[in-house]
């Protein structure tokens, strides 16, 4: 279960870990800035409980950030855990009782020729991963993940997560910027 989990965590470009490790470079840059400049330069005495507090939240916002990125990369997307049909169903035809109007429902599988298998509705094949996953968004470089279906709100919240974190940057930046003029 470990070792699954790990090889998820490796891209299998290599050219994303780059972009990887860049990403954990500025989590990991940004924490001990906060840490060794801006709480000294804010906060004149040392555990006050106003420093406390933004450490606490700064704890906060830390952890978000890095259990939503890594929860959003060790997430699998792809639809190897789907059962899929051998057989796609033809088009059916129903009626309604209330309108009595004919609907036309068409199945939306179709047949991946990259991984040679009946893939469900709004189902892309990404051609970095070479796998179909589903509910494909968009293939992060930054992560070096495809993120779909199982993963998005992880991916969401990794984002809102960063802004909070950059927006309470931008405003502690600004007050020790006019603390120190």
């Amino acid at each position: 279960m470990v070792s699954r989990k790990l090889k998820f965590l490796i891209p299998k470009d290599r050219g994303e870990l780059i972009p990887i490790f860049f990403t954990l470079f500025l989590i990991s840059a940004y924490a001990i800035f906060e840490l060794s400049v801006i709480l000294p330069t804010i906060y004149d005495n040392i555990f006050t409980y106003k420093e406390i507090l933004h450490l606490l939240f700064g704890c906060y916002v830390i952890f978000n950030v890095i259990g939503n990125l890594y929860i959003c990369m060790i997430t699998d997307t792809s639809i190897d855990t789907i059962i899929c049909p051998v057989l796609l169903p033809s088009a059916t035809v129903t009626t309604t009782d209330t309108q009595q109007n004919i609907i036309h429902y068409y199945c939306n599988w179709h047949y991946c020729h990259h991984c040679e298998v009946n893939v469900p509705p709004r189902s892309q094949h990404c051609y970095l991963c070479k796998k179909c996953i589903l509910k494909h968004d968009h293939h992060c470089t930054f992560l070096g993940r495809c993120i779909g279906f199982r993963n998005i709100r992880y991916y969401m919240c990794f984002l809102i997560w960063v802004w909070v974190r950059k927006f309470s940057f931008e405003i502690k930046g600004n007050f020790c910027f006019f603390r120190l003029v």
